[in-house]
């Protein structure tokens, strides 16, 4: 019987550079994640799936902590929370999703940071690092991110790390409760 390819086993060391470093979410992480996700409420509003206040609940967390570990596992997904280096506040979160082996070797990217942390370049240094992550250390081939057309500074980030924009998805997510088009960008690990 022929031997099963194994996909790379990350090491969880925290991903650096550009003022911050990034790591897998923590229960420790709770009190200071809920904060800043009430805080920027209305600054994500535009941009992400709509989430009630039950979003926030420990018992949500845990599940998602649960979850987490699930996806790092079966090498589906690799969620990072983004910290300040320095002082280690938390600023945001990074995410690598839809994993695909095989043939594909592909994952999608999503993050965000707080308002008060938008402009200092930690958006962006956490989209290098885990882009560093992806191709480096878990061997993948092509990340794609989907983007509003009206979020300016998301499709400037994206095309400032490297990405091509390749399209629109009609109707991709449903945010505030439409759905809505959304920018295909991809970048390759040969780019």
């Amino acid at each position: 019987m022929p031997k099963r390819s194994q996909s790379p086993k990350p090491l969880f060391e925290p991903c650096v550079g550009g003022g911050i470093y990034l790591r897998p979410p923590k229960w420790a992480d709770f009190d200071d994640w809920v904060t800043l996700r009430r805080e920027n409420r209305a600054h994500l509003k535009p941009w992400e799936p709509s989430w009630n206040e039950a979003h926030l609940s420990r018992t949500a967390y845990r599940a998602r902590l649960v979850q987490f570990k699930k996806m790092i596992a079966q090498d589906t997904g690799y969620p990072f929370h983004v910290f300040r280096s320095g002082d280690d506040h938390l600023v945001g979160a990074c995410n690598i999703t839809s994993v695909k082996r095989g043939s594909m070797r592909t994952a999608h990217i999503g993050y965000w940071v707080g308002e008060k942390y938008a402009r200092n370049g930690f958006a962006r240094a956490a989209v290098r690092a885990c882009l560093r992550f992806a191709f480096e250390d878990i061997g993948l081939h092509r990340i794609e991110a989907a983007v509003r057309a009206e979020n300016k500074a998301s499709i400037n980030l994206l095309e400032k790390t490297g990405f091509t924009q390749e399209g629109t998805a009609r109707g991709m997510l449903k945010i505030d409760g439409e759905w809505r088009d959304h920018l295909m960008y991809a970048k390759l690990s040969s780019d």
